[in-house]
């Protein structure tokens, strides 16, 4: 540092001009791998392709329409059943669905006999498997997993509001179809009631008269 300071404090002559060009150079020859490895650990970190990340977002968007979908069967289902009237339901899922991809696995085995000193025998048998994903070529000719399935995401929870939910029977009836629609504990299942304003009422009010009319 002292030196720096009476290179500076004084006039620079020809050498502490070199030294000081040769020093801007190895600072920057240091600094460009680093920018570079930056620069590829941004470009690869995700590990995916444009096309992979297109088609997942692509899974997302239909699942969650499937999702709503269900819901809205679930309403409508559930609005027939006597006493119920209106219904709004939600679904709470335990993961999105799951995309099972084809594997391939070559098997190999062997076989291997010896004999000790005792004039005893023994064999060994020697299983091998390994397995890689199976791939394929979309549309935009990009090579991505082959899906051999996709399972539908699992319900974990629902949640019904029916304008009869104040009743206990109304409660029974619809927890006990939505336990033997999905499987999940009564728990798990909660019916309250459905607060419609006045205007709304009255036109349900008429629907269900004039269901009964044509029953």
């Amino acid at each position: 540092m002292d030196k720096l300071k009476s290179w500076f404090a004084g006039k620079l002559t020809r050498e502490n001009m070199v030294v000081l060009a040769l020093s801007g150079i190895l600072l920057m020859v240091i600094a460009l791998p680093s920018g570079r490895k930056e620069k590829e650990g941004n470009e690869g970190g995700s590990g995916l392709s444009d096309a992979q990340s297109a088609r997942i977002e692509e899974n997302e968007g239909e699942s969650g329409g499937e999702e709503r979908e269900l819901e809205r069967r679930l309403e409508e289902f559930l609005s027939c059943m006597e006493g119920a009237g209106e219904v709004k339901v939600m679904l709470t899922f335990s993961s999105t669905q799951e995309q099972v991809v084809e594997k391939d696995g070559p098997y190999t085995s062997s076989q291997t006999s010896e004999n000790d000193s005792a004039g005893g025998s023994r064999s060994i048998d020697q299983r091998e498997q390994e397995q890689s994903t199976v791939y394929t070529t979309d549309r935009e000719g990009n090579q991505v997993p082959y899906v051999k399935k996709t399972l539908a995401a699992a319900v974990e929870g629902v949640t019904v509001l029916a304008q009869g939910g104040d009743s206990w029977t109304v409660q029974k009836n619809i927890t006990d179809v939505i336990e033997a629609l999905f499987g999940i504990e009564a728990h798990k299942i909660k019916v309250a009631k459905l607060v419609v304003p006045s205007g709304e009422a009255a036109a349900a009010e008429e629907n269900e008269e004039s269901r009964g009319i044509r029953n």
